[in-house]
């Protein structure tokens, strides 16, 4: 038996027999550890090696918020840069950095973390009205619903961007990106019968992803097995594309909102439908069309964070790589990420690069007061909006802004200019 034939039948075990105390105990590794073991040749032995200690989870099953968000302290966005301002300028324009006492300071971030989790635990009676709002316009059984036909397209979109209910979440993704094109896939448990070549690197990531929620955290518990299954059926279905790590987190969210087989299909519709087939494939030349369309957006929309980085020598791919592989996890808190995918799946990638560009914005508001940022460190630490809804709804006047249009389509035309007469490798992206 081969070492990939032997992971996949130690995921079809456990995904048959289930694992005590999913999401408490920490489990046994029989997969990435010499010797192999095979845990059907143990049927006496404990199935885990002890359990975390029970901590308190938020709303979402984290249990380790630190878990969902990368390493440092995070930047705050407050909501004055994207408050009752133009597109083009957050602030007015200043000649010179302002006085010490005249800088409007941001939030600090433990204030808005604790203001968060206020607007959190009151929450639930919004939550209701939202659900109630949506169920009356969709139509149909659970993940094969359809809008009904007399919903206006601008309610829809109003509703998006206002976000949609955690527990309505996976079907309306499901509604969003079926309307960008759909095809049949096969169920991702039935796909285990076949080999694949990155079952090995997949194994490895398996267990590093989204540990810090209960779903996730037992190895080769119910999460982890379905997040295997998932990733190993993508890598099947697309040999040019096969598995990249910016899959994982976001086939983990997909996971904790819809079963395995609709996070399949939402995979598949973001490769065929949503250009990520050329941001997954070899080379990721999908992932360099959108650093340069960044690129363009920064230089038009925030042209002092522009002309910084680009004299510090950062392009775009420094900074912004994990931001559009995987969609903003780990950068935003989970419930801005999750209002990211709501944008997402309605507007496409042009979302994800005004998000992109809604955070170098505070960047360039702070460039005007002080100059000798270390522009890398700031862009690499995780964000935490002051609002999320202010953050949203400039994005939506961003997706429909003139201005913001023609820049987009002259990038991509540009983009595409460069890629026939073989001059794309130059560019500083």
């Amino acid at each position: 038996m081969s070492h990939a034939e032997h992971i996949r039948d130690v995921y079809v075990y456990f995904l048959r027999t289930g694992i005590a105390n999913d999401g408490l105990a920490h489990g046994c590794e029989y997969t990435r550890h010499a010797p192999v073991r095979a845990p059907w040749d143990e049927p006496d032995a404990p199935q885990h090696s002890g359990e975390r200690s029970e901590a308190p989870m938020d709303r979402y099953g984290f249990f380790d918020a630190s878990a969902t968000m990368a390493r440092g302290a995070p930047a705050v966005l407050p909501a004055s840069a994207y408050v009752k301002r133009g597109l083009r300028h957050p602030v007015a324009r200043t000649p010179a950095p302002l006085g010490r006492r005249r800088m409007q300071r941001p939030p600090k971030a433990a204030t808005v973390q604790r203001q968060r989790d206020a607007l959190t635990r009151t929450a639930d009676a919004r939550e209701r009205r939202r659900i109630h709002k949506w169920m009356h316009m969709l139509q149909g059984e659970e993940f094969h619903e359809t809008l009904r036909a007399h919903v206006a397209p601008a309610l829809v979109e109003r509703r998006i961007f206002k976000g949609v209910p955690d527990d309505m979440r996976g079907q309306v993704w499901d509604v969003l990106s079926r309307a960008h094109g759909t095809r049949d896939v096969p169920a991702p448990h039935d796909m285990l019968e076949h080999a694949s070549p990155h079952d090995g690197q997949i194994d490895l990531d398996v267990p590093r992803t989204v540990r810090g929620h209960t779903r996730f955290f037992t190895r080769y518990g119910r999460g982890q097995c379905e997040l295997f299954s998932v990733l190993h059926a993508l890598s099947l279905l697309c040999t040019e594309c096969g598995y990249c790590q910016g899959m994982g987190p976001v086939a983990a969210t997909l996971l904790l909102h819809a079963p395995a087989a609709q996070v399949l299909a939402l995979l598949v519709r973001m490769h065929d439908a949503y250009g990520f087939h050329d941001i997954w494939r070899l080379g990721f030349p999908g992932l360099r069309a959108e650093f340069f369309a960044l690129r363009e957006l920064q230089r038009a929309f925030t042209p002092r964070a522009s002309r910084a980085l680009e004299a510090a020598g950062l392009a775009p791919s420094a900074y912004a790589t994990g931001w559009l592989m995987t969609l903003f996890s780990g950068v935003l808190p989970y419930a801005t990420h999750l209002r990211v995918l709501d944008m997402f799946f309605h507007g496409g990638r042009n979302v994800l690069l005004l998000v992109a560009v809604a955070m170098v914005r505070v960047l360039d508001v702070r460039l005007a007061h002080d100059a000798h940022l270390d522009l890398l460190e700031e862009l690499s630490r995780p964000m935490l909006p002051e609002d999320d809804d202010a953050l949203c709804l400039w994005v939506q006047r961003a997706m429909h802004a003139a201005d913001v249009q023609a820049c987009l389509s002259r990038a991509r035309a540009a983009w595409a200019a460069l890629v026939d007469h073989g001059t794309d490798a130059a560019e500083f992206v």
